[in-house]
């Protein structure tokens, strides 16, 4: 079985993928990617897709995936790079790729079951059938994104997308097509709310992650779509989906990001989270670490803690500067945060870069974190206000990008 042979086993004239230019039932995928098929150049072993179009990402990826070419669904980052293709897997069917927090891409290989096996239990999870019509946006090199389509797609759902970065664009969409479900990062759900004037009655099913969220954005959802069972999940490129939390059991600790999947194991060692799972990519051990840290909670909810590269030296001390974010975005003006260590002049600044703010002014700031109970050490002595933080195709804050800010 492959993602071609997945497509053909589904009602072929039913609408597949309605894009901004055009609806393709699954009849019609399966004509498109089989004669891109036709066309592979078999003396090359990877085939980087670097389409700009959801529909041409998604009919290329479909028509090499399970051939003798794995197809890889390339980000703006890897343009350039240059990866090692001399070892890859028999059992790979496709790479994919994970750019992070740093900017730069790292390539892994998976096999068809590592995905498929478990679609049946995310889609449990996710309440995604073939009565599923689901908006999403963004690229397929979004590991995310890819994994949500083909997914759905094996429900024998609907597909609504857009490249679009336009809320109401979006909306109109949503509208347009009676769409029932969505999938969007957490600053996305909250751009569509900001932009509704009257509340949805139609959406049954709201997913999200990447990004935290808790007790204040679900009841701002719930407001927009009354009927939207909201599910967050914590997942990795590397492994797959590894915990959820259903919007009702959200509460003001965004740390908390739920119970684990059937058949995938949560571990801590030393704050460090373990995951064992079999829905994992190639060429890596089980029990897996993500360098997260977190803790289980006595109700064996998972709570994550940041990244263990998010503790950070400044002038000798550490500090969690996931602390300090949370102490921030606790403020009611601000959007989104991200606190980087610059060096200058022989010394350590702690350096906040806050995203869909007005600007605040810096002793007022301070004065609101000391009384978040912030030390000296922990309130950054630089602040840099911008209209929204730079990203990467993930929908995640692209670190690398505000490490070459110039003041």
């Amino acid at each position: 079985m492959d993602y071609l042979e997945l497509l053909q086993s589904k009602y072929q004239n039913k609408a597949a993928l309605i894009t901004d230019e055009k609806t393709y039932t699954y009849g019609q995928l399966v004509a498109a990617s089989k004669a891109r098929r036709e066309q592979i150049d078999y003396t090359e072993n990877v085939h980087f897709i670097y389409a700009d179009k959801i529909a041409e990402q998604l009919l290329q990826f479909v028509a090499y995936s399970g051939t003798k070419v794995v197809p890889v669904i390339a980000t703006e980052s890897s343009k350039g790079q240059c990866f090692d293709l001399s070892d890859i897997p028999q059992t790979a069917c496709m790479g994919v790729m994970t750019s992070g927090s740093t900017g730069k891409s790292k390539l892994l290989w998976r096999s068809y079951h590592s995905w498929a096996d478990f679609f049946p239990e995310q889609n449990r999870v996710f309440a995604i059938d073939e009565a599923t019509i689901m908006f999403c946006q963004g690229s397929l090199a979004f590991t995310g994104n890819l994994n949500m389509y083909m997914g759905a797609l094996a429900a024998g759902a609907t597909l609504v997308v857009t490249e679009k970065f336009r809320p109401k664009h979006w909306l109109k969409l949503i509208e347009e097509h009676n769409v029932n479900a969505i999938y969007l990062i957490p600053s996305k759900l909250l751009l569509l709310h900001k932009c509704m004037e009257q509340a949805n009655m139609k959406i049954k099913t709201i997913v999200s992650g990447s990004q935290s969220m808790g007790r204040e954005e679900a009841d701002k959802l719930k407001k927009s779509f009354p009927n939207g069972e909201l599910t967050l999940y914590y997942g990795a490129s590397e492994l797959n989906y590894i915990t959820y939390i259903k919007g009702q059991d959200m509460t003001d600790d965004k740390t908390d990001i739920g119970l684990p999947f059937k058949n995938v194991g949560v571990s801590i060692k030393n704050e460090e989270i373990f995951i064992d799972t079999p829905y994992h990519v190639e060429n890596i051990e089980i029990p897996f670490s993500l360098k997260d840290r977190g803790m289980l909670d006595k109700n064996g909810h998972l709570h994550f803690l940041g990244r263990t590269d998010d503790i950070v030296s400044v002038n000798g001390i550490k500090v969690a500067t996931t602390k300090v974010e949370a102490a921030l975005m606790a403020l009611q003006e601000i959007m989104e945060v991200k606190c980087l260590v610059f060096h200058k002049d022989d010394a350590d600044i702690l350096t906040a870069f806050i995203g869909g703010a007005e600007k605040i002014s810096r002793q007022l700031l301070v004065e609101k974190l000391r009384a978040a109970e912030l030390t000296d050490y922990e309130i950054p002595k630089q602040y840099v206000f911008m209209p929204s933080l730079p990203k990467n195709e993930s929908g995640k804050i692209d670190k690398k990008a505000l490490q070459n800010y110039t003041f």
